[in-house]
């Protein structure tokens, strides 16, 4: 009985953990659970159906036991000596892995000493903050780096522009956005900017920053272009729309 369930449980958590990097709907993590056998079937038929993609099945695969194996060699390494640079790598890769609540937990223990005020061990508690969906408390670690100049230009700003809107904050959102809305850089930065100005219909100023950015890659070399391919393929997706 177990040798049968052992597959299944291994199949079942491939399709959760799949459907968690991808962020599919609602409704794949009810047919995954409730119905395992036939659930993960059509959610693999759906997923994998072409060659290309069923080429990235085992590297996904890959990467989930290579993310697991690596988590318990940290996880023995903080065991054998509890420092921060042990517990910073291991909360590091439970953020890969999402699991945020235990990557806060060490990143908050660190914080003491001369790591207390530390600008980079902020803008790590404030992203796992806001991928927890914690948003108050990312704020508060964004309030506390607003002077930092590292936190600037920092792509964690983009979280905790993100922490304020979804905490109902829009107009400081907005003003955190606004801020990183600088030409000729923060590629990233401006994508999400693109996406919070659609959320709020903003289209004089969407439009503004959308043609300012299509420009700005018009002048790109090859390799800058190759750096910042995603970001410019997703803006344009979200144009289409």
């Amino acid at each position: 009985m177990f040798g049968f369930y052992t597959p299944l449980l291994f199949l079942q958590g491939f399709c959760l953990y799949h459907a968690y990097k991808n962020n599919v709907e609602q409704r794949w993590y009810y047919l995954i659970i409730f119905l395992p056998i036939v659930g993960c079937l059509i959610y693999l038929y759906h997923h994998f159906y072409s060659r290309r993609s069923m080429e990235s099945i085992g590297q996904t695969v890959k990467l989930a036991v290579n993310s697991n194996y690596r988590i318990e060699q940290l996880e023995k390494n903080l065991r054998f000596a509890d420092n921060v640079t042990n517990r910073i790598q291991l909360a590091d890769a439970y953020v890969a892995a999402g699991r945020y609540p235990d990557a806060i937990a060490l990143y908050e223990e660190s914080m003491s000493g001369f790591m207390a005020d530390d600008p980079t061990l902020k803008m790590k508690a404030l992203v796992a903050h806001f991928q927890n969906k914690s948003y108050d408390a990312a704020i508060t670690y964004g309030r506390q780096l607003e002077n930092e100049k590292s936190f600037k230009n920092a792509e964690e700003r983009i979280a905790f522009a993100w922490s304020l809107h979804f905490a109902g904050n829009v107009a400081d959102a907005e003003k955190e956005f606004g801020g990183m809305n600088k030409t000729f850089t923060n590629y990233p930065h401006r994508l999400a900017y693109v996406k919070f100005l659609k959320l709020h219909s903003n289209h004089a100023m969407l439009e503004e920053v959308v043609k300012e950015m299509f420009e700005e890659h018009d002048h790109m070399k090859g390799t800058e272009r190759r750096l910042y391919r995603d970001v410019f393929n997703e803006l344009r997706d979200l144009v289409k729309k």
